[in-house]
């Protein structure tokens, strides 16, 4: 009677095959679901650096064309070629609206007086590579053409040391339409230029950034604008 009673009570202890299989599907669907939501945390911290990056690059390049100079107090006045629009110009292809330039094709170069008896050739768009090495990041930069339309412009490198050093540059001869050099991720950018917009004597200027890496899904885009004279 007595060892009934101890078998009986031995059954009655640890699991069936039945929880087993139970348990260890719960764990399975907890350590998937953990595993999707690191993914999803490292997908979305990896874009939202590239976010960042083509915002200062749309920044920079936002800076770098309100720095040329539009002089209407001359005599004549002088608008410098890479913010001119010509009359009756509508690259852009807004319809209707004097701009030059596009947000969905590469535009340029564009002949245009210098002003000396020159011609000045602008394109309206460029690529900018970024790579890092060694703790060290470099910008490699596509140049616009400094010559005529089938000469060669160049590509600058600029090396940024994390001592804060003064950036080091140097430059290589290449065709106008060639590819940038290899980096570690390259962006293109492409601006427009809208004469009197949003109002009559400003021009607005707007510039696009795309990620030029299709494996990053949604792709990452910024766009940013300015007025200026």
């Amino acid at each position: 009677m007595l060892q009934s009673r101890h078998l009986s009570a031995s059954r009655g202890q640890g699991f069936s095959l039945l929880e087993v299989m139970v348990a260890i599907v719960v764990l399975t669907i907890g350590l998937m679901s953990s595993a999707m939501l690191m993914a999803n945390v490292y997908r979305y911290t990896v874009r939202s650096r590239y976010m960042a990056l083509a915002s200062q690059l749309a920044s920079e390049e936002l800076e770098d064309l309100s720095r040329w100079p539009n002089n209407t107090n001359a005599n004549p006045p002088y608008i410098d070629p890479h913010i001119a629009v010509p009359t009756g110009s509508s690259t852009c292809g807004i319809t209707g609206e004097t701009c030059i330039g596009s947000l969905t094709a590469d535009t340029g170069p564009q002949t245009f007086p210098d002003g000396s008896g020159g011609n000045t050739y602008v394109s309206y768009y460029d690529s900018v590579g970024l790579a890092t090495q060694n703790g060290v990041m470099s910008e490699t930069y596509k140049m616009p053409c400094t010559g005529a339309p089938d000469g060669t412009g160049n590509y600058v490198t600029v090396t940024y040391s994390p001592d804060g050093r003064t950036p080091n540059s140097n430059s290589n001869p290449a065709p106008c339409f060639a590819n940038p050099p290899s980096a570690g991720m390259t962006f293109g950018r492409r601006w427009v230029i809208e004469q009197d917009q949003p109002v009559v004597g400003v021009r607005r200027i707007t510039v696009l950034v795309t990620l030029q890496d299709l494996t990053i899904q949604p792709p990452v885009t910024f766009q940013m604008s300015m007025v200026r004279p």
